[in-house]
C-alpha cells in the first residue's frame, strides 16, 4: 500500500470510521493505530448491521486483524441479531487461519446458528472448486477438543450427513476429493453413521464409496441423542437411553438445562408418552418455570392432549395463574383456526375448549397491540369462537390499539343470540307468582374486576385506581347503525335503566333547580330588568333567586371542569354554560344606564337561558321530548350543511341582484326648459328623487349586507316583487325568474324535503333514540366523575358528594354479575349478594337506592332495587317494555326447544322405523327362498 494512503486513512477524525476502512483497506499498521485510539471493532455499522470484528471474520485473509480484535477484548461468543456468531462469519471466508485464531481464544465451535453448527455451514458449501480452501478449515475444527461432528441440525443430519445428503448427484469424476474427505473425517472424527435418521449415513457411503472403511462407533448418550430420539419417534428406546443418562448426570443445574430443552422437543413432536416420560407423576411446574413456552407450542400446533396434561401439573397459585397468562394463549388458538375445516375434528377447538374450562386462563388477555381473544375471532370470522367466548362472559368492550373493540366486526345476530342466552328463569310457570326472570351481565363486565385478571392495574395522574368504563360497549352500540338496535334489548336496556336509577334523583334535582332558575331570571329580565315601576320587593326577590341560580350553574360548571377539563373544554355547550353565567352575573349585578346596552344585553342572555333551558329539557329520558330534541338537532344540523353547499347560489344571486337594483332611477327633467333662478331648485328635486327612502332600502337592496339579507328571506318565499324596480334593465327579469326557479322551488323545497324524511325516520326510531338519549347522559355523568385530574381540597370535597364509583355497578353493586326480577310482583328488582349470617333489620341505603333485606330472611340474599318516591314510583321498577321483550326471548327459546325435541322424537320414530322394514324384508325374502 502507497504511503498516500497511509496518509489518508491516519487523518481521518472519526477513529470508527478509520477502523472500518483501514480493514477495507488490509492496513493493519493503521488498523492498530485505530484501536489504540479507542475504536471499538465490536460497534456495529447502522447501515449492514456488522461490526468491524464481524466483517474481518467474514474476509478472506484477515487473520491478523482478528488477532488484533481478540487483543482489544472482543466477546466471540456473542451473537449477532439474528443468532449468528463469529465462528459462523469465518465460514464465509474460508480461511483457516480465521478459525485458528478465534479457536484459539476458547471459542465454542458447537455454537448453533439456525441449529447449524460451523462444521455443517463448511460441509454445506463444499463443492468441487472451493474444496481445497474449505477442507482444511474442517480439519482445523475437528481437531479442536470440544468440536463435535455428531450434532443434528433440524433435519436430524450431522455435518458429515449433510455433506452426503445429495451423493446420489455426485459425479463420479469428483470421486477423489470427497473420497479424502470422508476418510479423513472417519479416521480422526469418530463419526457416529447408525444413530441418526436410522443409519442413513452408513447407507449412503456404501452406496457411493464401498470400498471406504466404516468404523463402527456408537457415542454415549447425551443430550443430541435423546433429542433424535424423540425427533424419530422411538420412544422405546427413548426410555432405556434416558434412565441412562438420568443415571450419569450428577450436576442437578445442567440436568435442569438439558429437561427443559428435551420437555420442549417432546412437546413439539406432538407425542404425549414423551412428555408423560419426562413428567414424572409427582412433578409439578414451578411458577418461575418455562411453562409459557410450552403452552405456546400447544397452541400454535393444536395438541389439546398435552395442552390439557400440563395445565394438570400447574398449580393454581396467584404466581402460577401469571405464569400461565403471561402468554395470550386463547388468541394463539384463534389465529391457527381454519374455518373450512370441520368444527368437530378441528384440534385447534379441542384445545379452545380445554382453556375455557380451565378457571386460570384470563379469558380477556390482550398482547402487544392490545387485541383480545374475542377481537381475533370477529377479525378470521371464526363464529364458533367467537359463540364460545360470549358463553364463557369475555367482554365485549376491549379497546386495542387502533381504538377498536370487538363488537366493531362482530355481527349483530349473533351477539343478539348471546345476549338472549343471558335471559333465564328459575324454571317457574311464567303465571306463577314466585317466577323470576334472571339477567346476566357478565359480557359486561371489565376484565379488571374478574377473579383471574393478571393485568397491571392503570392509575391516574393523582396516583389512584383508574376505574373502567362500563358504558363503553354500550355507547359504541347507540352510535353505530347495526347494532344500535340491540339497545332494545332487555339485557342492554335493564342494564341502562339500572344505572340510570342511580343517577335519576340527582337528574330531577338538577333540572328543579335549573328551572326555577330559568323561571325567575327569564321573569327578572323581561319584567324588572332596568324598569322602575315595578315593586321592589317582587324585583329583588327575583334577582336572589336568580343570583342562587346562576351560583348554582357556575359551582356546577366548575366542578364539572375540575374533573375531566379536557373533555369539558372539548364541548360547546359547556363554553355556552360559561357565556351564560357570565352574561347573568353581568345583569344581575349591574343595570346600565343606557338603554340600547342594557336591551342587547338582555336578548342574548333571555336568548341563552332559552337554550340552556331547551337543552336540559331535551336530556329529559321521557321519549316524546328527547324524539323532538333529536329532530330539531337533527333538522337544524342538516339544514345548516346543505346552506353551506348551496350558499354559494345565494350569494351569486344577491350580488347580482345588489348590482342590479341599488342604484335608483333619477326623476328626469326630460326637455323641460329651465331658467337660470331654478338651477339651484332643479338640483335638490333631482337628488331628493335619486335617494331611496329609509323604509324601501330594505326592498331595493340598498347595500351588500341588506342584499345578502334580502336573498336569505326570499329564499323562504317573502318576495315583495312590487316594491323591486325591473324597469330598471331587462335582464332583471330572466335573473329573478332563474332566482325563483333553483332557489325559491327546487332549493327550498329540497331542504324541506330533507327535513321531513328526517323526521319521519327520527319518529320510527323514537324508542331507541330515548334509549340513547339515556346512554349519553349516562356516560357524560359516569366520565366525568371517574377521572379526576387534582386531589385537591375542592376535588375531595365533589367526591364525597359524588363519589368516584357513583355510577360503577361493577364489582361492588352487582357482585354476581346478574340482576333477579319479579315480572308477577311489580317488576321489581333484586340483586343478589354473598350470604352473612349477622341478624339486622331492613334498611334504606340512600346512595345506592338499595334496601338492604335481614341477611337471615332468606337463603339467597339480595338487595332489593327501592328508590322511594310517590310522585315516580316506577322508578323502582324494571321497565314494562323490557320484561315485554324478555318474556318474548324466553317464550320463543322455549318453543325452539320444544320443535327441537319433536324433530328428535321424529328421527327416532323414522329409525325405528327403517329398522322394522329392513327386518321386515328380510324376512320375506327368506321366506321367497
Amino acid at each position: 500500500m502507497s504511503s498516500g494512503n497511509n496518509i489518508q486513512l491516519l487523518c481521518i477524525s472519526d477513529q470508527q470510521q478509520a477502523l472500518s476502512a483501514s480493514l477495507a483497506e488490509k492496513n493493519l499498521k493503521s488498523f492498530q493505530y485505530a484501536l489504540r485510539r479507542g475504536a471499538d471493532p465490536a460497534v456495529r455499522d447502522d447501515l449492514s448491521g456488522l461490526s468491524v470484528f464481524e466483517k474481518a471474520c467474514e474476509t478472506a485473509g484477515s487473520a491478523k486483524f482478528i488477532e488484533e480484535c481478540l487483543v482489544h477484548g472482543v466477546d466471540t461468543q456473542q451473537p449477532n441479531a439474528n443468532g449468528k456468531f463469529p465462528i459462523h462469519f469465518a465460514v464465509l471466508s474460508e480461511d483457516a487461519e480465521h478459525f485458528q485464531a478465534l479457536l484459539s481464544e476458547g471459542t465454542n465451535p458447537n455454537l448453533l446458528y439456525q441449529d447449524q453448527t460451523a462444521l455443517h455451514l463448511l460441509f454445506e458449501r463444499l463443492n468441487s472448486d472451493n474444496w481445497k480452501r474449505v477442507f482444511p478449515c474442517i480439519q482445523v475444527l475437528i481437531q479442536s477438543e470440544p468440536a463435535s461432528v455428531n450434532i443434528p441440525n433440524s433435519e436430524n443430519r450431522t455435518p458429515v450427513g449433510v455433506f452426503v445428503k445429495n451423493s446420489k448427484n455426485w459425479q463420479k469424476n469428483s470421486e477423489d476429493w470427497r473420497k479424502e474427505i470422508l476418510q479423513y473425517c472417519l479416521k480422526f472424527a469418530n463419526v457416529d453413521v447408525d444413530t441418526f435418521r436410522k443409519g442413513e449415513l452408513r447407507k449412503k457411503i456404501q452406496d457411493f464409496f464401498p470400498d471406504v472403511t466404516i468404523p463402527s462407533f456408537i457415542m454415549e448418550t447425551n443430550l443430541s441423542v435423546l433429542v433424535t430420539l424423540i425427533k424419530t419417534l422411538n420412544e422405546d428406546k427413548f426410555n432405556s437411553e434416558l434412565q441412562k443418562y438420568r443415571s450419569k448426570q450428577v450436576n442437578e443445574s445442567e440436568w435442569q438445562n438439558d429437561f427443559w430443552e428435551l420437555l420442549s422437543m417432546a412437546v413439539q413432536s406432538g407425542r404425549l408418552s414423551f412428555v408423560k416420560t419426562l413428567l414424572e407423576n409427582d412433578y409439578k411446574f414451578s411458577a418461575e418455570s418455562r411453562l409459557p413456552e410450552l403452552l405456546t407450542k400447544c397452541c400454535n400446533y393444536g395438541y389439546h392432549d398435552i395442552l390439557s396434561f400440563i395445565l394438570s401439573k400447574t398449580g393454581h397459585t396467584a404466581a402460577h395463574i401469571r405464569t400461565i397468562n403471561s402468554v395470550p394463549l386463547l388468541s394463539l388458538v384463534i389465529k391457527e383456526i381454519n374455518t373450512l375445516k370441520d368444527r368437530a375434528k378441528c384440534p385447534f377447538f379441542k384445545c379452545l375448549d380445554i382453556l375455557l374450562d380451565d378457571d386460570r386462563i384470563e379469558i380477556d388477555k390482550v398482547d402487544s397491540k392490545g387485541c383480545s381473544a374475542l377481537h381475533y375471532a370477529v377479525k378470521y370470522k371464526v363464529d364458533g369462537a367467537v359463540e364460545l367466548l360470549l358463553k364463557h362472559s369475555a367482554y365485549i368492550g376491549t379497546v386495542n390499539m387502533f381504538k377498536e373493540l370487538p363488537i366493531c366486526e362482530m355481527s349483530p345476530e349473533i351477539l343478539q343470540e348471546h345476549l338472549n342466552s343471558c335471559i333465564t328463569t328459575n324454571d317457574k310457570r311464567p303465571g306463577d307468582d314466585d317466577y323470576e326472570v334472571n339477567i346476566d351481565f357478565s359480557c359486561l363486565v371489565p376484565p379488571v374486576y374478574k377473579r383471574n385478571h393478571t393485568g397491571d392495574v392503570k392509575k391516574d395522574a393523582a396516583g389512584l385506581k383508574e376505574i373502567s368504563d362500563e358504558m363503553l360497549p354500550i355507547v359504541y352500540m347507540a352510535n353505530s347503525g347495526d347494532m344500535k338496535p340491540l339497545l332494545k334489548h332487555p339485557v342492554i336496556s335493564s342494564f341502562v335503566l339500572i344505572k340510570w336509577l342511580r343517577l335519576s334523583i340527582y337528574f330531577y334535582i338538577n333540572f328543579l333547580i335549573c328551572t326555577t332558575f330559568f323561571l325567575a331570571f327569564t321573569w327578572y329580565v323581561v319584567g324588572c330588568y332596568g324598569q322602575d315601576n315595578v315593586d321592589r320587593f317582587l324585583k329583588e326577590s327575583l334577582r336572589i333567586i336568580s343570583l342562587l341560580g346562576t351560583t348554582y350553574i357556575a359551582l356546577r360548571e366548575i366542578g364539572q371542569m375540575m374533573l375531566h377539563t379536557k373533555m369539558y373544554l372539548y364541548s360547546i355547550e359547556n363554553w355556552m354554560e360559561i357565556t351564560l353565567v357570565v352574561a347573568a352575573y353581568t345583569v344581575l349585578l349591574k343595570e346600565f344606564e343606557q338603554s340600547e346596552i342594557r336591551q342587547i344585553i338582555s336578548a342574548v342572555v333571555i336568548l341563552l337561558s332559552a337554550l340552556e333551558f331547551t337543552l336540559l329539557v331535551g336530556m329529559l329520558p321521557v321519549l316524546s321530548i328527547s324524539t323532538h330534541m333529536v329532530m330539531l338537532k337533527t333538522v337544524s344540523k342538516n339544514f345548516l350543511k346543505s346552506l353551506i353547499l348551496y350558499s354559494i347560489i345565494l350569494i351569486s344571486f344577491a350580488f347580482c341582484f345588489y348590482t342590479l337594483f341599488h342604484v335608483k332611477n333619477a326623476t328626469s327633467t326630460k326637455d323641460s326648459i329651465v331658467f337660470p333662478d331654478d338651477v339651484n331648485k332643479v338640483r335638490e328635486e333631482e337628488t331628493k328623487a335619486e335617494e331611496p327612502k329609509e323604509d324601501d332600502k330594505f326592498n331595493t337592496f340598498g347595500d351588500i349586507g341588506t342584499a345578502l339579507l334580502k336573498t336569505m328571506v326570499m329564499l323562504t318565499g317573502e318576495f315583495e316583487a312590487a316594491n323591486i324596480k325591473f324597469e330598471s334593465n331587462g335582464v332583471s327579469y330572466l335573473i329573478f325568474l332563474l332566482f325563483l326557479f333553483f332557489v325559491a322551488i327546487v332549493i327550498f323545497n329540497l331542504m324541506n324535503g330533507l327535513a321531513v324524511s328526517d323526521t319521519a325516520a327520527i319518529k320510527a326510531e323514537a324508542e331507541l333514540i330515548g334509549l340513547s338519549q339515556k346512554v349519553d347522559v349516562i356516560s357524560k355523568y359516569e366520565n366525568a366523575l371517574k377521572f379526576p385530574n387534582t386531589n385537591g381540597v375542592l376535588t375531595n370535597l365533589i367526591h364525597c358528594i359524588f363519589p368516584r364509583t357513583f355510577l360503577q355497578l361493577f364489582p361492588t353493586y352487582l357482585p354476581y354479575y346478574y340482576v333477579i326480577i319479579t315480572p308477577n310482583q311489580s317488576n321489581s328488582i333484586f340483586i343478589p349478594r354473598p350470604q352473612k349470617h349477622v341478624d339486622q333489620e331492613s334498611v334504606l341505603d340512600v346512595e345506592s337506592h338499595f334496601e338492604l333485606l335481614p341477611e337471615n330472611a332468606r337463603s339467597n340474599e339480595r338487595f332489593k332495587l327501592s328508590f322511594g318516591c310517590c310522585i315516580l314510583p316506577s322508578f323502582s321498577k324494571m321497565d314494562g317494555k323490557v320484561m315485554k321483550y324478555a318474556k318474548e326471548i324466553l317464550h320463543s327459546r322455549n318453543q325452539r326447544i320444544h320443535s327441537k325435541d319433536k324433530l328428535e322424537m321424529l328421527e327416532v320414530r323414522l329409525t325405528t322405523i327403517e329398522h322394522n322394514i329392513e327386518r321386515i324384508l328380510q324376512f320375506l325374502n327368506r321366506d321367497g327362498k
